[in-house]
């Protein structure tokens, strides 16, 4: 169990504890057993209260290493006034270097559990402001492909998004909640450092505005995908029209050559040494007429002076 940052406080991290582990951590700080519980069963959704004389803050992280940012790791911090116990779960290559974050230099200086707590907050939370900002950039785009006729959109990609968006609402509106709701906690521990307050203010602030956003991002994602089924739906009645104008267009001289095929003597043309030329002829005459007229009518392509545009929103 390393511990770090004694000059402000005891700080103890440990990442991804046993049951062991984590006894004999509730022996030595004196931790409930409910806390000690939540820890070992792990992947507790965002919140804070207090318990024992300290305070339990759990918080879902994001991994910002790949591609397509997830929320795989969860960082728990159990602190009162004289010590923090920091508990990291998930994939050890995804985990957020808590060390460094509390020795690099910033506008607030780690002097206590508190300040401490606040620079892990700021550091997830920004974050989350940043992925949120970046959804917000390709939900345009994805409107924009959506919204454009001319453009055939990718599923994929939308779903993709939608799936973004879950994680960043989930991760961040429990931790919204958690920190408006108690916010007193917060406040008595700053008693001693009320220059703290302002940035607790406006990280408060930050993490509220990422959760609002992330709820406007998943309505407007939703009038996304019914836009995206209906032109799913608007590009299949239009392949069923081309193929059934297709299918006419077979039918007349195949209807027509069934006729000329009958074994009758007395049939128009059929004694005349150039009746099946003026037979091909009245196929391909019919044909020519009845392709214009399913042109104009938009079964095979756009109407005849039309231009694909941009449907309106």
């Amino acid at each position: 169990m390393p511990e770090m940052l004694t000059g402000a406080g005891v700080w103890v991290r440990v990442v991804n504890p046993d049951p062991g582990e984590l006894e004999r951590l509730r022996e030595r700080f004196g931790i409930h057993p409910l806390i000690i519980a939540d820890l070992v069963e792990g992947r507790q959704a965002p919140k804070l209260e207090r318990l024992s004389g300290h305070l339990y803050l759990n918080l879902w992280d994001v991994d910002r290493s790949g591609d397509d940012p997830a929320t795989h790791t969860d960082i728990a911090l159990v602190f009162n006034d004289h010590e923090c116990l920091v508990v990291q779960n998930g994939p050890e290559d995804e985990l957020r270097d808590i060390e460094a974050l509390l020795l690099a230099d910033a506008l607030v200086p780690v002097t206590s559990p508190i300040s401490g707590v606040y620079r892990i907050l700021d550091a997830v939370v920004q974050d989350f402001v940043e992925l949120g900002a970046g959804v917000e950039r390709e939900l345009e785009e994805v409107e924009e492909e959506v919204f454009d006729s001319s453009i055939r959109e990718d599923y994929r990609r939308i779903y993709r998004l939608r799936q973004r968006i879950g994680r960043i609402d989930r991760a961040v509106s429990g931790l919204a909640e958690a920190i408006t709701a108690d916010r007193g906690e917060f406040e008595a521990m700053m008693a001693s450092e009320p220059a703290l307050r302002a940035f607790f203010t406006h990280l408060e602030h930050d993490v509220t505005g990422v959760a609002k956003l992330a709820t406007a991002e998943h309505a407007a994602l939703d009038a996304v995908v019914s836009s995206h089924e209906s032109n799913v739906s608007t590009r299949q009645n239009q392949d069923m029209r081309t193929i059934s104008a297709f299918a006419a267009l077979l039918a007349i001289p195949t209807v027509i050559a069934g006729v000329y095929g009958m074994n009758f003597k007395n049939l128009p043309l059929v004694q005349w040494e150039f009746g099946w030329l003026v037979v091909g002829i009245a196929m391909v005459a019919i044909d020519i007429v009845v392709y214009v007229l399913f042109r104009r009518r938009g079964w095979l392509g756009d109407r005849r002076g039309e231009r694909a545009r941009p449907a309106a929103r």
